[in-house]
């Protein structure tokens, strides 16, 4: 039996690109998911990760593609929490990221959207205000080719 490497995230948001920048927690790393509200419809469009600031990551993707994207843009932040007594690492953040974008495959994301090399007994448990990322995700429901 394998044991897994659990992961909680610990959600906050969802905070409109007008007071994203104002809050508290945009001054810490993590994980991101961008989402859109068009109509009367939410939809996931990005998730990433950062060491720096998530006010640094955000600020990037605003110049690069977010200022051309029609509809309200809501930003949820994910700080990461572990189990007993984890650690965090920048690999184990990669990790993360990968599995995540392979769960929910955000339109805007390029990378980690067809297959998996992170940690093979990775579980995430995301909590808190998490919108439309799922609440359990693990590699054990991957199908692993």
């Amino acid at each position: 039996m394998i044991l897994m490497t659990i992961v909680h995230i610990r959600w906050f948001g969802a905070y409109s690109l007008d007071n994203f920048y104002t809050k508290d927690i945009a001054l810490y790393s993590g994980i991101y998911a961008i989402c859109r509200v068009y109509g009367e419809k939410e939809t996931l469009l990005y998730i990433g990760k950062t060491s720096r600031t998530f006010c640094q990551r955000i600020n990037e993707h605003q110049k690069d593609w977010l200022w051309n994207v029609k509809g309200k843009i809501l930003i949820r932040l994910g700080l990461l929490e572990f189990p007993d007594s984890g650690r965090y690492s920048a690999k184990k953040l990669t990790d993360v990221e990968s599995l995540l974008i392979l769960w929910h495959l955000p339109k805007e994301n390029t990378t980690s959207t067809c297959f998996y090399r992170g940690r093979v007994d990775l579980e995430i448990i995301n909590v808190g205000r998490r919108g439309l990322i799922e609440k359990r995700v693990s590699t054990s429901n991957l199908d692993w080719a």
